[in-house]
């Protein structure tokens, strides 16, 4: 399904989403990593979370007050690794705000990302299905992304008492590799506006909220860098891609996140 035919459907998630100030959507800062205190959650509030992402829909509440016993919240900072390529596939985790990015560094050393998950999102269950390891880098791309923690063996256990929940997971497994089919139509554009246009557009169909016609907003940032390792360009390319479209109203970054104006704008751009 291309880019086109998914925006201005019905938003897909109803998860809070943080805000953060403007100057994150601008050049990241190196600094040393302070891990964030993680909030406890009871079984009954973990069960309540849990209940709003899709691999559990229609799961029993017994098998689900049992999945929120053994669960975790976790607080992350920007730049903290979740895990890292190569690491036993143990665990898996479901979104509940901002963003992780799929990413592992080429022979040259430089980060390349291969995948971007945010709010309602799951990750880590294809490689403990495939029996393999992290094949890439998980890393927090906003400060205080909002994680929940599963053993993934756990789950797969459940998931052979309760074919719902067996059912919900090879969804989820097809919903992990949409990222990496998304990311091949980025690079696939032919132009580094183009490319940028695949993305945005992207994010309003999976992330947008207060949708109405040509206008969406997307309540979260990436930085120059991050957008530049997704679209495989320079810091400097994003910025002067992102200019004239500030210039003329079609995007305006901003305390809630990046709102987009024009979106018919953008779409326009795959066309030209």
């Amino acid at each position: 399904m291309s880019v086109e035919t998914r925006i201005g459907g019905p938003d897909r998630w109803g998860f809070a989403t943080q805000g953060f100030p403007r100057r994150a959507s601008f050049r990241a800062r190196v600094t040393r990593l302070v891990p964030l205190r993680s909030p406890q959650l009871d079984v009954a509030e973990m069960t309540r979370r849990l209940r709003k992402f899709g691999l559990f829909e229609h799961v029993p509440p017994a098998a689900l007050r049992a999945v929120a016993a053994g669960a975790r919240l976790r607080a992350m900072c920007q730049g903290e690794f979740l895990w890292r390529c190569g690491d036993p596939a143990r665990e898996m985790v479901l979104i509940g705000s901002g963003f992780v990015k799929a990413s592992r560094r080429n022979l040259n050393g430089t980060s390349k990302t291969y995948g971007l998950f945010g709010p309602g999102d799951s990750m880590g269950l294809y490689a403990f299905w495939s029996g393999m390891h992290y094949p890439t880098d998980a890393i927090a791309l906003n400060e205080g992304v909002i994680l929940i923690i599963l053993d993934a063996g756990e789950i797969s256990d459940l998931a052979e008492q309760h074919p719902q929940l067996s059912k919900n997971m090879l969804t989820e497994v097809t919903r992990f590799s949409e990222a990496f089919i998304n990311k091949i139509e980025i690079i696939s554009a032919d132009s580094v506006q183009k490319r940028l246009a695949v993305l945005l557009l992207q994010l309003v169909s999976r992330y947008g909220v207060d949708r109405r016609g040509e206008q969406a907003r997307v309540p979260a940032f990436l930085t120059l860098k991050q957008i530049s390792e997704i679209i495989d360009t320079r810091i400097e390319t994003v910025a002067r891609s992102l200019s004239p479209w500030k210039r003329a109203g079609w995007i305006v970054i901003d305390a809630h996140g990046w709102r987009f104006n024009c979106l018919d704008k953008l779409r326009e751009l795959l066309h030209g």
